[in-house]
This record gives structure tokens, sequence and C-alpha cells, in this order.
């Protein structure tokens, strides 16, 4: 896979694009008139066809249906969308070249990445399986409804996607004279949360747009802690410095309030205790800020944002002082 998170996109979005100078033959269908389904989407940022765009999955897994008059025909059942050499494919000897109907009423298209997350599909739910871990979310497609009346009809299908985890980092303030060289950084519930566990989406394509909802079903929990790499402190500095690592975990993962946080600073081992009052939400960051003390480690404050990026401050641009935070 390829995958790489930028502070400028808090939606990431896929482009399907289909290699279709040669089409073949429709099997048991007139394709006169029809135009090959092919899907695609714009990006935040300039790029071209022939490459993976940041933040993107090399893989991800399609579902599509057309409507008539009240009855679903099934048009990709799950077909796996791959990046061969400098294209997006996912024609094979079992996944047909797919076109257009004239005269159904609309299309549904929803779609989750990667392919190996997606442990089921269809026009009616999509699951997902998450895991915590340290690399990297799964993705889901915002269900996409499209109207023969609508101007989009028959044109390139635009699929967006957002993060399915959320994701868990740590930064630390403290205004000292000296250099504070912060390690052995851990989190740790007092109970044992959801470390795996299937998201599903159920659709809802009477809406304008379709929409979804979410149920997360926990699979396996432990109390193990979160391990963040380690932080440096210059002297004299106002800003909270965030650790390079970042968790990305299952949401809504029924998670304990009352946690533990325990370092070493400069080589002195200190503890602190700190609720977490936060429920956890697919596509949010949150930033959880200690302030280093004489005495031990205090929580000041959440920091949560509504996309997931890389940063050297805590706030893009900007410093994060004690004068800013709250007790």
């Amino acid at each position: 896979m390829k995958l790489h998170h930028t502070a400028a996109a808090m939606i990431f979005f896929i482009p399907l694009l289909f290699s279709c100078n040669k089409v073949d033959d429709f099997p048991g269908e007139d394709i006169s008139g029809k135009s090959p389904i092919l899907v695609s989407a714009d990006h935040v940022s300039p790029f071209t066809r022939a490459y993976v765009p940041d933040g993107m999955y090399d893989n991800f897994k399609v579902y599509a249906a057309s409507e008539k008059g009240g009855n679903r025909t099934e048009v990709m059942n799950g077909y796996e969308v791959k990046f061969v050499s400098d294209d997006w494919t996912y024609v094979n000897d079992s996944q047909p070249l797919m076109y257009w109907s004239n005269d159904a009423d609309r299309y549904l298209f929803t779609a989750g990445a990667p392919i190996s997350a997606v442990t089921a599909i269809s026009g009616n739910s999509m699951t997902l399986h998450l895991e915590n871990n340290t690399t990297e979310s799964a993705m889901a497609a915002e269900p996409l409804k499209i109207e023969n009346s609508s101007d989009d009809y028959g044109k390139t299908v635009n699929l967006r996607f957002g993060y399915a985890h959320c994701r868990v980092c740590v930064a630390f303030v403290r205004n000292d004279t000296k250099d504070i060289a912060v390690t052995d950084i851990k989190l740790t519930p007092n109970a044992a949360i959801t470390s795996k566990a299937d998201l599903v989406y159920s659709y809802d394509w009477s809406t304008t747009p379709a929409t979804s909802t979410t149920k997360v079903t926990s699979k396996e929990k432990n109390i193990a802690s979160f391990t963040f790499a380690d932080v440096a402190i210059p002297s004299n500095s106002e800003k909270a410095v965030v650790s390079g690592t970042r968790y990305y975990c299952v949401p809504d993962a029924s998670n304990t309030k009352d946690w533990t946080v325990s370092l070493k600073c400069n080589g002195e081992e200190k503890t602190g205790t700190f609720e977490n009052s936060y429920t956890w939400k697919s596509g949010k960051n949150y930033i959880y800020v200690f302030a280093l003390t004489e005495m031990g480690l205090k929580l000041i404050k959440v920091i949560t944002q509504d996309m997931f990026f890389d940063c050297n401050d805590i706030e893009s641009g900007g410093k994060f002082s004690n004068d800013d935070m709250t007790e």
C-alpha cells in the first residue's frame, strides 16, 4: 500500500481510472450507445493519472448497483480495484468492464479501503475490520447515489473517502531553562479496551444525499499500553511538542475513563492519572496535552480535530503557550 497523511486534507479522495482504449463486448448485452462505468475523484492538490496520489491506498473494494422500478441489480459486487503499472483497473477474467444502463432510475456506489479490511460489502452495508495500530487507518467511501436525471449520470463517478479509525496523539509542554528529554512515554487504560473490532456501515438510500450510520462490534479487548516515541523540548520553549507516534484506534471503543500516563523526564520517572472524557469517533484526531511539573504530570487540554495530519507544532503556524491552556 501507499499511504501518507498531509495537513491539507480532512477527507481523502480515491481516483479509479480504467484503461478502456479497447472496449470489449459485454457478454449478453447490447452495449451500443452506452458508456463504460468510470470511477474517479478530484483531489485537494493537483495530480496526474500516472501515480497514486498522497493519502491513498493502492487498492480498494467497490460495490455498485442500478435500480429500476424499485428493483435493484448488482453491477459491481465487491469488485477489487488495484493500481497496476500506471493506472487503476478492475478489469480481469472475473470482473468484466461494466456499462451504464440508459433506462435505469439510478445507480448506487460505495467502497472501502484497503481490500484486506473489507470483510463484507453490499448495497445495504459494509463491514471494515479495524485494529489499533501505529501506521494506518482503513477508509470508507461516502455512499453515492446518482439519479438518471442528474447531470452526473453516465459520467465519471466521484467517490469520496474518509478515515474509519480515530487517531490518538500525545504532546508535552514545560518551560524550562534547559532542554528536556521526555522518554518511555506510555498511556495505559485502567481496564481492557477494544483493540480489534468490526465497524459496520449501514446505508439509507432514501435520503438525498444518501447517508450511512455506523456500529462497532468489539472482537478483542486488552489493557496494553500505548507507547509513544521520545519527545525533545527545547529550553525556554512555550510550545507543546507532539510525539512522532500516532495511534490509529477503534472508534467508540468501549473506552475506560481512567488512564495512567507515565514517562521519564531527563531520566526521572514521572506518573499521573487522568480522566479520558472523550468518546472516540471515526476521522477525529485527539491530541492529549500534558504539562510536566516538578511533582508529576497533568492533563491540561485535549485538542480535537476533524482530520489527521502531520505537524511540527500543536497548531500549524501558531504557538501553544501556557496562557492558552485551560486547567
